[in-house]
């Protein structure tokens, strides 16, 4: 079953606030799997696909750390 999870984040030079929606799936025994930034939103347009592959890697570096926190802290809901 695929799921969401957002949170919003700084990117860029500029330090701009940006929502990240972070998708992944969960199976019988609530274990998530297939993890990864979906879509990144700044000002009301998705800007994922006009990311470098680097402030991508660094960003999916960030919500991986992030979920796995969320995931400690607070249970499992669809967004």
């Amino acid at each position: 079953m695929e799921r969401t999870w957002e949170f919003d984040t700084t990117i860029g030079q500029g330090s701009e606030v940006v929502t990240v929606v972070y998708e992944y799936e969960i199976d019988e025994d609530k274990s998530t799997y297939n993890e990864s930034v979906k879509e990144v939103w700044f000002e009301g347009r998705d800007i994922v696909g006009c990311m470098s592959e680097e402030a991508y890697a660094e960003l999916d570096i960030e919500a991986a750390m992030r979920f796995q926190n969320h995931k400690l802290n607070y249970k499992q809901e669809d967004v």
